[in-house]
């Protein structure tokens, strides 16, 4: 009984060089699949770190614009109480322009007389702290 094996070997040994083929297909595959993957999941992080940093841009945006508004307000009210001592002092001006007017004439016509009470002087309005 002499059976001859080369044909088997043969076909064992090219079967095995078919699946080293594939096989080597296959760890190409997975490995594009995985360098495919890596690269997106950099890219949504990268896009994820952009949006949270767009958001805290926009929060401290919000917060900047907001103190500005608050100080805006308050030099606002600040304003309005200078226009109103600017007013007050404007009026006691021409009030103390006529009484020194009066008071020249009086003291050109007439022998030196004892001088009447002064008007009270009104007290400023108090300024708006900040």
């Amino acid at each position: 009984m002499d059976t001859d094996f080369d044909p088997i070997w043969h076909s064992v040994g090219g079967g095995a060089l078919v699946a080293a083929a594939l096989t080597v297909v296959r760890l190409l595959l997975e490995h594009t699949f995985r360098n495919r993957d890596r690269r997106l999941d950099q890219a949504e992080r990268r896009r994820a770190y952009e949006r949270d940093a767009e958001a805290r841009l926009e929060r401290l945006l919000q917060d900047r614009l907001s103190e500005a508004d608050r100080r805006y307000t308050v030099l606002l009210q600040l304003h309005e109480a200078l226009k109103d001592q600017y007013a007050a002092l404007h009026a006691e001006h021409a009030v103390l322009a006529a009484q020194h007017r009066i008071l020249l004439q009086h003291l050109s016509t007439t022998a030196p007389a004892p001088l009447v009470a002064p008007a009270p002087v009104l007290a400023p309005p108090a300024l708006i702290e900040p």
